[in-house]
């Protein structure tokens, strides 16, 4: 009998719960919604300010440093102000998803509860509480199509913000006018001003200085700054910022990485990796440590073929370190890092899984993961478009282009094929430039972002050498020691040199002059023109398969055992 008696007051508590989660809910539901409107009435890219600045920078003559300044910063404010805007919704669309969840179960609980009185008879008509029982349906039905509504705005966060960054990036992958303008719309000066990555700025062996040495001699030391013995063996390019000069060596003994002074050679310091993980198999033409490192201006990052991937400050101390997981492929790993000064993107392509990453550079924290149908073991570079900054990646059978903050595919296109170790190249003019040996060079031209294919050749190709973009023209090294010369806009073939070594150091245009140097360590300087114009060919005295970096008018080159500084 009391448990008769206090069945109604427990219904009365679940009806009160119930109508107080409703309420939480219709008001989250009203937020939400207002947010979405918010958002689509925004036009971030269309901003008054953002424009006023914009049309300040192109009519400024002097002081142009100060508004670049000023847009950057415009900028940062309103990529904080999206990402923030996201976590907000999403947050909002769980508290939703809470107050239903307590809503319903108090419902349940008020129906379980309520006393069932014995029915008299049936009414012919619908009486006062059969009506208000249609009505309650009504709403519940509105409820639920509200609910479901504001779950969805909640939580299809990113293709929204996608949206409205990108304004209306397709689902086929073909962008809009402006993508990835707002968020990042140039590489940092400072990179290129130095030597970050893998070939220079961006990874498109462009160097930014005006001139290099042209003449030195290793035996006598005329034109040699210094040279200093590497401690461990490594195929893998200097990278420099500033005073400071990084690569890495890995054996079976150990992964490390070194810093020494870019003035002198003198060794700063050493950094052992170590990890937990077994040893991989790697080919002797691969090794331990064969991707080049990056840097941000801050930390510099270096990757290992045991996938251990680690930050180090340039006093040496250690920022962050994590394993992506040890890579299976018959080759070790091979990509290089690169940076646009905010995130590190990593081209993890192994057989059990292909995917580009991005992660923040000062704590390592993942800030977006893309998959990838197919394997390479080439490296991203990062170009400058009209339409803003894209990371572009090769593998055995696509060029694909992503925009490096939010990891959107912007495009695609099938133009490769075979075991593609080659990088991409760019001219800087709209037209990027791939090639593979048994498969063919393409030219791909950029139409408001949108390539397409403008020549193919297929005769003299890169294995492991990366091909290289002049404004006009396209060159070519080639593993049996070829070099060839294309126009840039139709694809002739200009000139044909053959030497008597092959090259896997990928060639570098500084001014108007073009750096190779083959694996027996001979650098051949000639002019970036239509028709071979040999500038010198020098000799460094021992096997050379690193890129040169260049940076302070000076060379840095990695041979087999030694590392040295070409300059004044």
């Amino acid at each position: 009998m009391n448990e008769f008696k206090q069945r109604p007051v427990l219904g009365l508590i679940a009806q009160s719960v119930a109508l107080v989660a409703a309420l939480f809910s219709l008001v989250i539901c009203i937020l939400l919604m207002a947010d979405f409107v918010r958002i689509q009435m925004m036009d971030p890219l269309n901003d008054s300010h953002l424009l006023e600045l914009r049309e300040q920078l192109a009519d400024t003559t002097e002081d142009s440093e100060a508004v670049i300044a000023q847009i950057r910063t415009f900028d940062l404010y309103a990529r904080r102000a999206f990402f923030s805007n996201q976590e907000q919704r999403r947050t909002g669309g769980l508290l939703l998803l809470g107050g239903m969840v307590v809503c319903f179960i108090a419902l349940k609980l008020s129906s379980l509860w309520k006393p069932k009185l014995p029915e008299v008879g049936k009414h012919d008509s619908p009486d006062h509480w059969e009506l208000n029982s249609l009505f309650r349906q009504l709403m519940a039905g509105t409820g639920i199509f509200l609910v479901v509504a504001s779950l969805f705005l909640a939580f299809a966060v990113q293709s929204d913000l996608t949206r409205v960054l990108a304004r209306g990036v397709e689902q086929a992958g073909k962008p809009a006018p402006h993508v990835g303008q707002t968020f990042l719309s140039a590489l940092p000066e400072e990179m290129k001003a130095n030597w970050p990555s893998l070939r220079g700025p961006g990874g498109i062996g462009v160097a930014y200085i005006a001139t290099a040495p042209t003449n030195w001699n290793i035996e006598s030391g005329d034109g040699v700054l210094w040279k200093t013995e590497v401690p461990v063996h490594g195929f893998n390019s200097p990278i420099i910022w500033g005073n400071r000069l990084f690569l890495t060596g890995g054996d079976e003994e150990g992964q490390e990485v070194f810093c020494f002074d870019a003035d002198t050679g003198t060794q700063l310091w050493t950094q052992t990796v170590k990890t937990s993980f077994e040893l991989p198999e790697v080919s002797e033409d691969t090794g331990f440590a064969a991707p080049t490192m990056a840097t941000d201006g801050m930390r510099v990052f270096a990757i290992f073929a045991t996938g251990e991937l680690a930050a180090f400050d340039f006093e040496g101390n250690r920022v962050w370190q994590k394993n992506l997981g040890v890579p299976t492929n018959p080759y070790g790993m091979g990509s290089s890092l690169i940076s646009d000064g905010e995130r590190l993107f990593v081209q993890y392509d192994h057989e059990d899984s292909q995917k580009v990453i991005a992660l923040d550079c000062a704590t390592g924290n993942p800030v977006w993961e893309m998959p990838r149908k197919h394997i390479s073991w080439s490296s991203p570079i990062l170009i400058e478009t009209e339409t803003g900054v894209q990371l572009i990646l090769n593998d055995e059978e696509n060029v694909t282009a992503y925009d490096p903050v939010s990891g959107v595919a912007l495009w695609t296109i099938k133009c490769l094929g075979g075991e593609v170790a080659p990088s991409p190249a760019y001219n800087g003019n709209g037209i990027i430039f791939v090639a593979n040996e048994y498969a063919q060079a393409s030219a791909l031209k950029l139409t408001d972002g949108t390539p397409e294919i403008l020549w193919q050749y297929d005769e003299y190709l890169p294995e492991i050498s990366s091909p290289l973009a002049a404004k006009n023209l396209f060159f070519i090294t080639t593993s049996a020691g070829d070099i060839v010369c294309l126009d840039a806009a139709t694809g002739e073939v200009k000139w044909e040199e053959e030497f008597d070594d092959g090259f896997n150091s990928s060639p570098v245009l500084v001014g108007g002059r073009i750096y190779s140097i083959d694996i027996e360590g001979v650098v051949h300087i000639f002019e970036s023109a239509a028709e071979y114009k040999k500038v010198a060919s020098i000799e460094m005295g021992e096997p050379v398969y690193a890129t040169p970096a260049f940076a302070n008018d000076r060379i840095y080159i990695r041979g087999d055992e030694n590392l040295y500084c070409i300059g004044k």
